[in-house]
């Protein structure tokens, strides 16, 4: 049985956050009035009130961004999932990520707390939804974790922020303030990957907010792709990395603007038909399994932070389901 785990209530975060976070909450009430964003409804026929809602980016001309952000409308039309797309800019390139994030936080905490969603599902724009009768609901902690409040997977660079989950709480807000924050309090720290790298920092730099992330593997929402051909397996990769018939969806992190439509459109091409091999019903995939199994296998450390006990539960079988 998963172990329940205590956290510190003292909170150990930079004065200098806080104020920025105070300043960053009048801000985003004009975010809500003045972004442009498009959100889609949960169809009307579909009865289970959802938990989760769906959060990206999508702007400029790159017709190939209409075809994914097509798979993912058909992922929500089959289970009811919500879709906020920011149609256009906030903030400087990648930042506007955090912004959006930040906007759909405060949109569902001033709700009534038994009206708002619990999750929000972040995924970049270069992600191609393989599975959309994967439920979402398959990663998410048990209640036995109640401070788990950021879902992420790591590659060879660390952690990757092209998908991951966020759970509508006061400690995401405070998270995103910190990283939208982060070049301005640390003005000389050098950003490598923008956004990604803030959040690495502040992750690393501040136990309150280090202590609620669980590392997932990478597989579960965050596979990169195989071979070209979307077909055979690539053997210049690491298998459990590679998405696999059944998994939720493939990202394509680091993939040249000029190489977007012919490095993706194999994927689109088995993601649009639909093809049976690839929506595979959770029930036949091996994830009811895997994540009971990891959830199980998570226990407190010693200083409170939530700790994956090391194993093979990204590698697994990867060739099967």
């Amino acid at each position: 049985m998963a172990k329940s785990y205590q956290t510190s209530g003292q909170r150990h975060k930079p004065h200098a956050v806080g104020h920025v976070l105070l300043a960053f909450l009048g801000v985003s009430g004009l975010i809500s009035l003045l972004s442009h964003y498009h959100k889609f409804a949960a169809p009307e026929t579909f009865q289970r009130t959802p938990t989760i809602g769906k959060v990206t980016m999508m702007y400029g001309d790159n017709s190939i961004y209409e075809r994914t952000l097509e798979t993912h409308k058909e992922h929500s039309r089959r289970l009811g999932y919500p879709i906020t797309v920011l149609r256009n800019p906030i903030l400087d390139g990648y930042w506007n990520k955090l912004a959006i994030l930040q906007s759909a936080l405060l949109r569902e905490l001033e709700k009534p707390a038994d009206r708002r969603l619990q999750w929000l599902f972040w995924f970049d724009a270069d992600t191609v939804l393989m599975n959309p009768d994967m439920p979402l609901e398959t990663f998410l902690p048990p209640p036995e974790f109640p401070d788990a409040h950021l879902l992420v997977s790591r590659d060879w660079n660390g952690l990757n922020s092209g998908v991951f989950f966020l759970r509508v709480h006061p400690w995401s807000v405070e998270l995103l303030s910190a990283a939208i924050a982060y070049p301005v309090v640390k003005p000389n720290v050098e950003l490598l990957w923008f956004e990604q790298s803030a959040i690495i920092n502040v992750l690393a730099e501040n136990e309150y907010f280090g202590r609620s992330v669980v590392y997932c593997p990478l597989r579960w929402f965050n596979a990169y792709m195989r071979h070209p051909n979307a077909i055979d397996i690539n053997f210049d990769t690491p298998l459990h990395l590679q998405v696999q018939p059944g998994d939720l969806l493939v990202h394509f992190p680091g993939t040249p603007r000029v190489n977007l439509t012919r490095t993706l459109t194999p994927y689109l091409k088995i993601a649009e038909s639909h093809s049976n091999d690839w929506a595979v019903p959770l029930e036949k995939t091996r994830y009811i399994e895997e994540t009971k199994r990891f959830w199980e296998q998570l226990r407190s450390g010693p200083s409170g932070q939530i700790t994956a006990i090391p194993g093979t539960t990204d590698a697994d079988g990867a060739e099967g389901r």
